[in-house]
């Protein structure tokens, strides 16, 4: 009967109606190119790990995949520094990790990336206390640059209500300031960086200005000088409010 039903191929028949297994082990995407350095390519490394760790449930994939995202992030990737902080957060339970989380969605915050969410995350966190004490004049900073971005989850939008009744009207104060001087402090257009009277890498083409930014505090002065500076030879004539630039004539006089 054993050699009947080999004969018929019975047994591979069986096989096949419990299931088909799926395709045999494949070489990882991009792996040698994540091994040279590649921050992309690492990113998507630690993606593939964390897809197999969901599939099969071995931690050693969930390992392997947060090592490679911490290889990603430490190159200044935000898109990797984004999945450590979703795996840390958003995972199972035993996977939770509020300290690692919060190291990434600092460093969100210092590079400005507000489009991650990194803001309302930040704001729910300082409100809870798992950062180990309850802040809530930082938790309502939090909340307004989350909102400032026009994406505002559900529970961030509450949490913002929640804070602002319970809140001093001093510290309401004080956070919508802050907000707003550290939106408008990375908003600013910044100056080029002049070298040798060119703008660096501009090839001499002064109608395109996409050579190195200074974005340093310094920088950011001098353009609010050169601005006012400007503003202030600039007088208005007559009722229409017309303008006009000061002659030759009127800035021999005002250097005397």
């Amino acid at each position: 009967m054993f050699r009947l039903c080999l004969a018929l191929g019975v047994f591979p028949l069986l096989t096949v109606a419990a299931g088909d297994p799926g395709p045999a082990p494949t070489p990882i995407p991009e792996y040698h190119e994540a091994m040279a350095g590649n921050r992309e390519a690492q990113e998507r490394v630690g993606r593939y790990y964390l897809e197999m760790y969901a599939k099969g449930g071995i931690h050693l994939h969930f390992e392997d995949g947060m090592g490679w995202f911490r290889k990603s992030a430490r190159q200044g990737y935000y898109v990797a520094m984004s999945d450590i902080i979703r795996a840390r957060l958003d995972g199972k339970p035993e996977d939770r990790d509020v300290a690692e989380a919060h190291e990434w969605l600092q460093r969100l915050h210092e590079r400005g990336r507000v489009e991650t969410g990194y803001a309302g995350r930040l704001a729910l966190l300082h409100a809870s206390g798992e950062l180990g004490t309850v802040d809530k004049p930082k938790a309502y900073f939090f909340c307004l640059l989350q909102r400032m971005t026009g994406l505002v989850p559900h529970e961030v939008g509450k949490l913002q209500a929640q804070l602002k009744a319970e809140l001093k009207p001093a510290q309401v104060a004080q956070a919508e300031k802050d907000a707003y001087d550290w939106w408008e402090d990375r908003n600013k257009p910044a100056i080029p960086v002049v070298s040798g009277g060119k703008v660096e890498g501009n090839s001499g083409d002064d109608s395109r200005n996409d050579g190195p930014i200074d974005t340093s505090k310094k920088a950011q002065d001098l353009a609010t000088k050169n601005r006012q500076e400007s503003e202030r030879r600039i007088k208005p004539l007559g009722k229409e409010g017309k303008y006009i630039l000061p002659g030759v004539d009127d800035l021999e006089k005002r250097k005397k």
